[in-house]
């Protein structure tokens, strides 16, 4: 009897190392395996590490001087207003290294004067070439004396176009302006308290697409702007 069991679970045991030794020949003889591994580069607006007047330095780490892709390099701290006098303000936009090319809007609040102050007693600033007005207001009878609105880069052109961002080092628009000019005729009553100018850049990647076009950049840029008024 003990035979017969011993005889009888070495037939089981026998038949099941056939049905792994089966199953263990399919696996490896039928099937096959692959993978692909791709890196992804990613798009991206990146901040300037140079400073635009020095590229060989450092951008300077000043804060009244220095925010993200925005910098007044000029710009001296608590600079006094005054009837006829001229004070440095020199906004410029840059975009870093490997970022992507992208259109660049610049909009001025110019909160200098309190409400209702004539044009003509309110401190002004004139635009450098590279730039045009989108949505912007100008003293009566002084096309080129700006008081505040939108701004766009326009490079040597006439309209707007993209900043071409490079590989290796940072680029830049160059300034919007380069000083702020009080008018003689400007009385203390004139000046708001504080008196203050914000400046704010708005960068928006360019390409081939609907989205990136400059169409719907100074749609976006528009919608920017009016959430600043």
């Amino acid at each position: 009897m003990e035979n017969k069991k011993k005889k009888r679970y070495g037939i089981v045991a026998a038949l099941l190392l056939l049905v792994l030794a089966a199953g263990v020949g399919t696996y490896a003889w039928l099937t096959a395996q692959s993978s692909l591994t791709n890196n992804f580069t990613t798009a991206g607006i990146n901040k300037p590490t140079t400073d635009p007047d020095k590229p060989g330095q450092p951008i300077p780490t000043d804060p009244d001087k220095v925010n993200g892709n925005l910098t007044e390099t000029k710009w001296v701290k608590d600079s006094k207003l005054a009837p006829g006098v001229s004070v440095a303000k020199n906004p410029n936009v840059g975009i870093g290294k490997g970022s992507e090319d992208a259109y660049v809007y610049v909009f001025v609040n110019n909160k200098t004067a309190p409400a209702g102050t004539d044009d003509s007693k309110t401190t002004y600033f004139t635009i450098n070439s590279g730039w045009q007005a989108v949505d912007a207001s100008t003293v009566a009878g002084e096309p080129t004396h700006y008081l505040g609105g939108l701004f766009v880069y326009i490079g040597g052109g006439t309209e707007a176009t993209p900043l071409i961002a490079s590989k290796t080092e940072d680029k830049w628009t160059g300034e919007l302006f380069s000083q702020v000019t009080t008018p003689k005729e400007t009385e203390q009553k004139d000046f708001a308290n504080p008196a203050t100018m914000d400046v704010n850049c708005f960068i928006y990647a360019a390409d081939g697409t609907p989205e990136g076009s400059s169409a719907s950049a100074l749609a976006a840029a528009r919608d920017w702007a009016n959430g600043l008024k």
